[in-house]
């Protein structure tokens, strides 16, 4: 299909009329060739109601410093959606690392769905045995580990180990994309029951060695004082403020490292909501249960934007639920697996459902410092490289002409005569 875009047009306008830029787009993901995120840390705060949070970071005098500030640096939404049928944790955090959905509804092909609907695994539990239907499901590890790169599984919840078993060195995949890098798709393995501060120290010491490619960290405390004290409770509000203070540790300790810090990106989300009945998050009929926050913060990410925005085939859903089926998704805690890859430069996981689309960005300026009169600058995302860039004298003309752009450059800068026009598209890569 094609889109056509109007083209932002900063400051003395009237030497040029670039307007339109019609999109070239597909059903899949961007994939950029050579993305400059080479670190993704994915994090799960549990139960982390998104309405809620939103009232904790805007409130006049807050003291949740690490949510204001990815709030401020980085694509937030407070109104995402867990998955459509269930909303508990276990099945959400593995519709995160799949990028499945629990249950495909009909018309969708069972197939697309990783169907493990328990919250209570037994130490044999696989998704591989006990998911329908039957069947290895793929994940963000298989994805980055396969590619040669470093991965970590942080958790807070020992009933999570299934994660651990089912992509370990007994029960993952052969790998058969390039080198073989064996089925121990995950590298490093922390878990403590009820306890995120060990989690973190690991994170920070991983930083000054070979930092993973990719980390899942699971931050349990949010779901813990919900499910003790209610939703609504002082506890609860309590425990997202420690969720903060770990979250300001990470931001910190990727503050000391300047490098790093240049090319890691945070996603964060959530795997329900909670407070309809107060203690508790069963019933996904319920907004309150289904509504999570998602942010993306990181270098070329932008600042304080809606995360939907980001998107060209995700739309805020109100105050809905809104069924797979829908043409008119939300961003869902399921699409955090996919982002993480795009943003790695890595095609999505493979057999997911879930493929948010990162939508072209184009910018145009004029007048910038330190470029020629008549020049005119056309930049986008770093999350975009790999895209092609193309101008056209007239939108009547069917042969669009390549801009050849220096390296893995998300800009383009040219001289123009007076009283011409141009228009500019990006094309996605095949």
């Amino acid at each position: 299909m094609k889109r056509r875009f109007l083209l932002p047009l900063r400051k003395g306008s009237h030497a040029l009329r670039l307007i339109m830029a019609p999109l070239v787009a597909t059903g899949l993901m961007t994939v950029p060739a050579e993305a400059r995120i080479n670190h993704i840390i994915h994090v799960s705060v549990d139960g982390l109601r998104g309405d809620f949070l939103r009232a904790l970071v805007q409130e006049p005098g807050s003291q949740y410093f690490g949510f204001h500030r990815l709030q401020r640096e980085g694509a937030v939404t407070y109104n995402a959606r867990c998955d459509y049928s269930h909303s508990i944790t276990i099945p959400n955090h593995t519709s995160m690392l799949t990028g499945r959905p629990v249950i495909a509804e009909a018309p969708l092909p069972p197939e697309i769905q990783h169907g493990y609907t328990t919250n209570y695994t037994i130490i044999t539990d696989l998704l591989q045995e006990q998911g329908s239907p039957v069947g290895y499901k793929a994940s963000t590890f298989d994805r980055v580990h396969d590619r040669g790169l470093r991965t970590a599984l942080l958790l807070s919840k020992e009933k999570m180990s299934i994660f651990a078993r089912s992509w370990g060195p007994d029960h993952g995949a052969p790998d058969t994309d390039g080198e073989d890098n064996g089925r121990n798709k995950i590298d490093l393995t922390a878990i403590h029951e009820g306890n995120t501060a060990p989690l973190i120290n690991r994170l920070v010491t991983e930083m000054d060695g070979n930092f993973p490619a990719y980390t899942f960290l699971h931050l349990c405390d949010p779901d813990y004082a919900g499910h003790g004290s209610g939703w609504s409770s002082q506890n609860w509000r309590t425990a997202v403020k420690g969720a903060d203070t770990q979250l300001s540790l990470i931001l910190a300790a990727l503050d000391d490292r300047p490098v790093l810090k240049a090319s890691t990106a945070l996603i964060l989300s959530a795997d329900h909501g909670g407070g309809v009945p107060d203690y508790t998050h069963l019933d996904p009929e319920k907004i309150e249960n289904i509504t999570i926050p998602l942010i993306i913060w990181g270098a070329g990410i932008p600042a304080g934007v809606d995360a939907h925005t980001l998107f060209s085939n995700r739309t805020d859903p109100g105050p809905e639920r809104i069924s797979n089926t829908n043409p008119d998704q939300p961003l869902r805690n399921g699409d955090t697996g996919n982002i993480a890859m795009a943003l790695l430069g890595l095609p999505p996981v493979e057999g997911s459902f879930h493929r948010p689309v990162f939508a072209p960005r184009l910018e145009i300026l004029r007048y910038l410092p330190g470029q020629p009169a008549n020049s005119v600058t056309v930049r986008w995302p770093f999350y975009l490289t790999g895209w092609r860039l193309q101008r056209n004298a007239s939108l009547d003309r069917e042969t669009w002409e390549d801009v050849r752009i220096s390296g893995d450059d998300c800009s383009h800068t040219e001289q123009t005569l007076p009283g011409t026009r141009q228009f500019f598209r990006l094309v996605q890569p095949n």
